[in-house]
């Protein structure tokens, strides 16, 4: 008798549930599923789409959703960084009062600079590359000249942030509250303006400068008249987090709690307002290539549409793994459920054992998603769960009609010594015994799979 459409259903079912899980260990073997464990300090990026984020002692680089790679800082935590436009070339400034330079390709730091006596605050790497600017707590500015690394000049200033321009200009507060404007080629001033303490801001065409200052005061000037075009109030709580958007024609401020304020400042006149972080502070935003704002914060780093307001995605939160969870957990439930509607109505025995089988299967996968879950427990217990485990299959096995529970406890107790082994590498011997005992067990139940199948009864024998 020719099986029916049916009966197939739950084998279709199955092969998607493979594709996905194995396009999730894809999405985990090429870095989707990275996690940022703290706060992110400080992001930068190139044209291309590289971005860089500063978290503890870990700097990471990203390309879209994908980790592509971690360096690990040998200084304390780093709490700015600067990639280089070409992204061979990163700097990244720490609390150990180091900043040091890395070399992208090899992975490892080439230069460390101690000239300073206070956290860094802000380094920032020329476009041309030829100029490293970086600022500190001991309210001093440092400008290195590369590639030799060489110290140019110590400037006084307020601990406030610097803005640099692309035809090589840099803006600072110094230590008498003026806004100074200095040529990086010639060290010599440009222009100055005495104003109260506050962080400038060029837009990135470098055509206007932002100035605000302690008391949420916005001033835009004109670099190159040296003229101020408007001034006006940004409100209470204003941080330091600032920038242009693209077109220049608008600019973003955040403010203490995680909102993120956009001003026509030409008008003086704010235009919207959206949470980007909840009751948290925005630490950095940028835009990227293609326009879409970049925000570092809360233990993520977040992808915006500013038109619209709308969270394209975010990156180190872990949501992206979660989905797939999600999306994992309907499938399973899905396939169970059509198989055992299957089940019911079976007419071709072979069909019906097949769809046992893959009933246990995804029993067994649930389990272990559940394990998964809990895998914050300690090595005594999942020494504890293994040999339960191997209870219940050797139990399994002199019930000979209830063999089939090994089908579902061998898996488990694979996980349960994994976990074991994973957080107590030393104390192998501890569960070598029953380890082996599910490997043997494996192999005995496949010699006897047909005969565990055949005692399990279903509708259609």
């Amino acid at each position: 008798m020719r099986p029916r459409w049916i009966n197939r259903l739950p084998l279709l079912f199955a092969v998607g549930l493979v594709v996905h899980m194995a396009f999730m260990v894809y999405a985990y073997a090429a870095g989707y599923f990275q996690r940022l464990e703290s706060w992110v300090y400080d992001i930068d990026g190139t044209p291309d789409g590289l971005l860089v984020s500063a978290s503890d002692n870990k700097i990471r680089l990203w390309q879209q959703r994908r980790c592509l790679k971690t360096l690990v800082s040998p200084q304390d935590v780093v709490r700015c960084l600067s990639l280089s436009t070409d992204g061979t070339l990163l700097a990244s400034g720490a609390v150990d009062h180091s900043v040091l330079l890395w070399s992208v390709a090899q992975a490892r730091p080439i230069w460390r600079l101690s000239e300073h006596h206070g956290i860094v605050t802000q380094v920032c790497i020329s476009p041309d590359k030829q100029w490293l600017i970086s600022q500190s707590m001991d309210s001093t500015l440092c400008i290195w000249q590369l590639p030799v690394v060489k110290l140019v000049k110590r400037l006084p200033t307020q601990n406030t942030g610097f803005s640099l321009s692309p035809s090589g200009q840099l803006a600072y507060c110094d230590r008498q509250a003026n806004l100074v404007v200095l040529d990086l080629k010639t060290q010599a001033v440009l222009w100055q303006m005495p104003q109260m303490m506050g962080k400038p801001q060029f837009s990135p065409r470098g055509d206007q400068l932002a100035w605000i200052d302690t008391t949420s005061h916005c001033t835009v000037f004109t670099p190159r008249t040296h003229q101020r075009i408007v001034s006006f109030s940004l409100g209470k709580h204003t941080s330091r987090t600032i920038g242009f958007t693209p077109d220049s024609k608008q600019l973003l401020v955040a403010k203490w709690g995680g909102v993120i304020e956009l001003w026509d400042w030409r008008k003086a006149r704010r235009l919207t307002q959206f949470y980007a972080y909840v009751l948290a502070s925005v630490e950095d935003l940028r835009f990227d290539a293609l326009g879409r704002l970049q925000t570092a914060g809360n233990g993520s780093i977040k992808y915006w549409d500013v038109a619209s307001q709308h969270l394209l995605f975010s990156i180190g939160d872990g949501a992206y793994r979660l989905a797939l969870l999600n999306w994992l957990n309907s499938w399973l439930v899905l396939t169970l459920a059509v198989s055992y509607v299957v089940l019911g109505t079976a007419n071709d025995p072979t069909y019906a054992r097949y769809t046992i089988l893959g009933i246990l299967t995804l029993w067994s996968l649930g389990l272990l998603l559940l394990v998964d879950r809990v895998r914050s427990w300690r090595g005594s217990w999942a020494l504890g769960g293994l040999w339960t485990m191997v209870g219940l299959t050797l139990l399994s096995f002199l019930l000979y009609f209830f063999s089939f529970v090994s089908l579902v406890s061998i898996p488990i107790g694979f996980y349960f010594g994994y976990v074991y082994l994973n957080r107590s590498p030393t104390s192998w011997s501890r569960s070598a015994l029953p380890l082996l005992l599910l490997l043997a067990s494996t192999f005995f139940v496949l010699s006897i799979l047909d005969d565990v199948l055949y005692y399990i009864p279903f509708s259609g024998r």
